[in-house]
């Protein structure tokens, strides 16, 4: 495994990502990847507030034009937060912070998957009655939270890991 992760560490796209001075590099992916959580998170937590109950003025069947800019934001989130990873394979893809953050991710990329074809479909928004992805509305809520929480902290890993992370 740890052969595995030093090839990472050595690809063309991991150095340049880690040594690099271009704005491209670390600086890029890194603002690549704030860009991304913002257009996921960000339209996701007007989604999920309107489903449970906040601002039902709004009209539910206009949210629906949210989901491309959120997977628009998990794919650029996906290939940066790649990146990053790459750069540094051998701590930061053995990093239990990180681990639990693309558990965490995965998990919320299928309840958003589940929540869109449920509830925003042609057929099924037409049909829309307060209460419907109200739960799925709350866990994504909580787990984006927990997943931009999680993000901040692996700055902090040697702190709340010890120095090997």
């Amino acid at each position: 495994m740890m052969g595995f992760l030093e090839f990472l560490e050595q690809t063309a796209l991991g150095t340049f990502v880690r040594e690099s001075s271009s704005f491209f590099a670390f600086p890029g992916f890194l603002f690549l990847h704030t860009i991304g959580l913002s257009f996921l998170v960000g339209a996701n937590v007007i989604v999920s507030v309107r489903l449970l109950g906040i601002a039902p003025g709004m009209p539910v069947q206009a949210l629906r034009r949210l989901f491309p800019f959120m997977w628009l934001g998990l794919i650029l989130t996906i290939i940066s937060g790649g990146g990053l990873a790459i750069a540094a394979a051998t701590t930061r893809l053995l990093n239990p912070i990180l681990v639990t953050k693309v558990v965490l991710v995965t998990i919320a990329s299928v309840i958003l998957r589940i929540l869109e074809k449920k509830v925003f479909s042609p057929a099924n928004i037409k049909n829309f009655k307060e209460g419907d992805g109200k739960a799925m509305a709350a866990a994504l809520l909580v787990l984006w939270l927990a997943v931009t929480t999680l993000g901040r902290l692996i700055a902090y890993s040697a702190t709340i890991l010890g120095s090997s992370h």
